[in-house]
């Protein structure tokens, strides 16, 4: 049985030859490995190759880990930790990557390979006639419009890489994860329509925002509009251009339901609205993060307030981490190099990766018992550096 109908199977999915043809596009087969027992594939993991931002608006090269699977007829011998050895030993060995970044099936799982949780996604509902805007909400003088796959994708991308330097945790989406992304076939549609697509324009015809939806259509028993917009995806360059493309969803004709499942935290549209109740907003975990070079992971980055302080980490599975590092660093970049000086705080793998992109405040895991203050003081101001103005946000799935 090939891989790839393994690693469907796993998920209790079916491996479709168009999904198959779309993923071979962008899938590096170099970095897709896992254990077979002679006659079939039992355990199966890899990687994709991409580049995520940071915060500081820095993008750096990430390990986007995908397809980690274990038969249940080899569950509880050792494969699942084999793999994660030998992916993070690749990693390090390849030398571009200091970051490895997954989403988990089970939540339980990652912890003890060093995967902290860092990216939270809200799931966004409400009932579209409860979602007027705050009446000072400015719409700008811009236009949208429906557009075909074609005409998005002239325009798109570019919108898309320059809206992501805005927020920590999305990645780049080369064009074959493009054609993945808006890819519309039947296993995808199951009740709902075919994909939408809207590209929003500024006054002298500069293309600045896009939405990606579907809609659901319903009826009432009695024979009332009902149906349902599931968005996918909504980008723009500008605040104003944002609104209004959220203003000409919420006023699609016969719609009364509008979800959106792949939101930030502090998605704009949650401070638009005029009655923040009527935007249902459901919180759940997103993207784990393991720093592979911890000392290159934390020079990366850029911090919100000066920093100066030694970090005592303590990493089991990545060994070459564990130890003292002092980070000294802010706004305008950073240092870190190992060290022999006191340690101010005491910190696990795990929990550096949680608080990576600004998105887990360390003071809160130093209230939870989970990092320990050895200089007073130290935890406050190094959870102010780490934190970020902006939530990570929530990258394709991988």
């Amino acid at each position: 049985m090939p891989l790839v109908v393994v690693v469907y199977a796993a998920f209790f999915d079916e491996a479709y030859e168009d999904e198959i043809d779309l993923a071979r596009a962008f899938t590096e087969f170099d970095r897709m490995f896992g254990f077979h027992d002679g006659s079939r594939w039992v355990a199966t993991a890899g990687a994709f190759s991409k580049h995520v931002m940071l915060p500081g608006g820095g993008s750096t090269p990430v390990a986007a880990v995908t397809a980690v699977s274990v038969s249940p007829s080899h569950r509880r011998r050792g494969l699942l930790t084999a793999m994660m050895r030998h992916q993070l030993d690749d990693i390090r060995s390849r030398g571009t990557e200091a970051l490895a970044m997954l989403y988990a099936s089970e939540a339980s799982i990652y912890g003890r390979f060093g995967y902290g949780m860092a990216t939270s996604a809200a799931e966004l509902s409400g009932q579209v006639r409860e979602l007027g805007f705050r009446p000072e909400v400015q719409l700008g003088n811009g236009s949208v419009t429906d557009v075909d796959a074609e005409t998005l994708m002239a325009s798109a991308p570019e919108i898309h890489q320059q809206a992501m330097v805005q927020r920590p945790g999305l990645m780049d989406r080369p064009r074959p994860w493009w054609d993945h992304w808006i890819h519309d076939s039947e296993k995808r549609r199951k009740d709902a329509s075919k994909l939408r697509f809207v590209l929003h324009h500024e006054a002298d015809g500069t293309a600045s925002g896009f939405a990606i939806y579907r809609p659901k259509n319903g009826w009432t028993d009695r024979g009332q509009p009902n149906s349902e917009l599931h968005i996918r995806e909504v980008r723009a360059t500008n605040h104003l251009a944002y609104a209004q493309i959220w203003r000409y969803l919420l006023d699609v004709d016969l719609v009364r339901t509008v979800e959106y499942d792949v939101a930030a935290v502090d998605e704009t549209l949650r401070y638009l609205v005029a009655d923040q109740r009527a935007l249902s907003c459901e919180v759940r975990d997103g993207i784990y993060v393991r720093l592979v070079d911890v000392g290159r992971a934390l020079t990366l980055r850029s911090y919100a307030a000066p920093v100066d302080v030694v970090l005592d980490i303590a990493d089991e599975f990545c060994p070459w981490n564990a130890g003292r590092w002092r980070l000294c660093g802010g706004p305008d970049g950073a240092e870190c190099e190992t060290t022999t000086a006191p340690a101010d705080i005491a910190i696990s793998a795990r929990d550096l990766g949680a608080i990576y992109l600004g998105g887990v405040s360390l003071q809160a895991l130093a209230n939870a018992g989970l990092v320990e203050e050895l200089t007073p003081g130290a935890v406050h101001r190094t959870a102010v550096a780490f934190g970020w103005p902006v939530a990570p946000g929530v990258p394709d799935d991988f």
